[in-house]
Order: C-alpha cells, then structure tokens, then sequence
C-alpha cells in the first residue's frame, strides 16, 4: 500500500489509542466467510459458532447444524468477550485490534471518526 495509506492507517490507530474502545465492547456478529478467516488464522477459540450456541439451549437439534449453520450464515458466529467486557481480540497491552488487517467488516464501520464511531463515542460521554 502506499505511503497515503500508511498516514491514514496511522492516524486511525492514534485515534483508537485515544478511546476507551467502546467499540470493541459491542457484540460483533460475523459472517461465514469472516469465521473462516478468523479460524484460518488459528483463532477459532474466540469465537462462537451461533450454530453452537442454539445447540447448547437445544441439544436435541444437534443433527440439524447444517441446517443451523446454513440458517446463520449472514450471523455466522460471534466474537467473545473477555471477562473484562472486551472483544477478545483486543490486545489489552496496546489498545489495538490483534488482528487489525483482517478485522470483520462491522469492526471498519469503526474506522477513524466515521459515522459508526462518532455516535458510538457520544454514547459514552
């Protein structure tokens, strides 16, 4: 990417380190493509299939997960929460999203004073 992109992706970071992740408290629902990836990354234990979470309340539907999962695919999974109220993905050292070039497309929506992050901040005030 060019240098342009390195001063944006900058100041979106120096704008994150400046907030109390607010974002980052949201349940984040991602599609199957996005759980793929996630998984593919090796971190499939930060997440939770929908699929797997109905099953827990129904386990007598457990031979329907395909079915489930076909159902779910637009809300494919969730992302976990630490005990703290925060995305697990967040790494609580930085402030900064772990895995940040690979983020699901909700988590863009938060991207340096957008829409989405401004009325998530004025949530908070």
């Amino acid at each position: 990417m060019g240098r342009g992109w390195n001063i944006y992706c900058n100041m979106e970071i120096n704008n994150c380190l400046n907030c109390i992740g607010s974002c980052c408290k949201l349940e984040v629902d991602i599609t199957k493509k996005e759980y793929e990836n996630i998984s593919n990354l090796g971190l499939e234990k930060n997440i939770l299939k929908r699929s797997d979470i109905f099953l827990k309340d129904y386990p007598n539907y457990s031979n329907r997960t395909e079915v489930l999962d076909k159902m779910y695919k637009n809300n494919f999974a969730k992302i976990k929460k630490s005990n703290d109220g925060f995305c697990e993905l967040l790494n609580k050292d930085t402030r900064l999203c772990s895995i940040y070039e690979n983020r699901p497309n909700v988590c863009k929506e938060y991207s340096n004073n957008s829409t989405s992050c401004k009325k998530i901040r004025e949530c908070i005030k």
